[in-house]
């Protein structure tokens, strides 16, 4: 199973509150440094499911570069088609986490991934199209988004990454295989304020409409809410303990396209979505090391 992720990958920085945070105020806790990023995330599950998975993202010419190339080979990501930017800077993300492991804010420094665009992508399409399933997420310019949407003849799921960059895969909604939105991001694609079971479904099928062929649009500890063209459904699941929350929407976004990959059904999916989401809250890191094809299969088999 070959699969290509193409998005962001940078170092997070994260803040863990020991007590209930308190806003304008210093409070004590813990400070961790460690790679991340969607695409690095989705790619960095996708190799501890045994995907065969290349990805394919910018890097800086600092030893920001030099930590994100040294963790990819230590998990079995390939970095053959990233590409190197030695005049910027990598990417950074900056969150707090309150005592619960729930983040309350963060800001992100981006800017270099601004340079994958259509022209940068173009002699990386062939190969990508030689993958199983391909993986593109919002940290990417629009026109690059949908120029891949264009381009790809393999499945493409999606990941909306946040209310701020999802109007950046509208143009490439047609096209996509899957879409994982969480509800204030569907609310920002479709007009619908997503606030119950009944208004989720109405949201999912209205990103149906727009041309997305199947749709899991996540509510957290609520469940999920699945459509494609013949039905909709709301699957619930069983709240667990969570150390940390960042990096559970990317777990799920990687179980959908490893699950494309072996021709998995949809309910089967958002199964297995909920299951890697699941695994990936009890890590205090982005990636739960722990994640493997056995685990998230025996989660998915606790969910019947």
């Amino acid at each position: 199973m070959r699969i290509a992720v193409i998005g962001g990958a940078n170092i997070d920085i994260g803040g863990f509150s020991s007590a209930e945070a308190r806003m304008r105020d210093s409070n004590p806790g813990r400070v961790r440094i460690s790679p991340g990023g969607v695409g690095r995330n989705i790619a960095a599950n996708l190799a501890l499911l045994g995907a065969n998975t290349e990805l394919i993202t910018a890097l800086g010419g600092d030893d920001r570069a030099q930590i994100l190339r040294a963790d990819c080979k230590k998990l079995g990501v390939k970095l053959n088609h990233a590409i190197s930017f030695p005049d910027a800077a990598t990417s950074t993300y900056l969150y707090i986490a309150n005592a619960d492991g729930d983040m309350l804010i963060a800001v992100n420094d981006m800017a270099i991934h601004e340079r994958l665009t259509p022209e940068a992508l173009s002699p990386l399409i062939a190969e990508v199209n030689r993958c199983d399933a391909a993986v593109i997420e919002a940290n990417l310019p629009a026109e690059t988004l949908e120029f891949l949407s264009k381009v790809l003849s393999v499945p493409i799921v999606a990941d909306a990454v946040s209310a701020a960059k999802v109007d950046r895969l509208k143009d490439a909604l047609p096209r996509l295989y899957a879409l994982k939105p969480n509800r204030i991001e569907a609310e920002k694609l479709t007009g619908i304020a997503v606030t119950d079971e009944k208004t989720a479904r109405s949201a999912a099928e209205g990103l149906v409409s727009m041309g997305v062929k199947n749709v899991y649009l996540t509510m957290g500890e609520a469940g999920v809410c699945i459509a494609n063209a013949s039905e909709s459904a709301f699957l619930k699941c069983t709240p667990l303990p969570m150390v940390n929350a960042t990096g559970a929407g990317d777990a799920f976004s990687a179980a959908i396209a490893w699950a494309a990959a072996q021709g998995m059904n949809q309910v089967e999916t958002a199964r297995a979505g909920m299951a890697a989401a699941s695994i990936a809250v009890e890590s205090a890191g982005a990636v739960n090391m722990e994640m493997c094809a056995s685990r998230l299969l025996a989660r998915v088999s606790q969910m019947h």
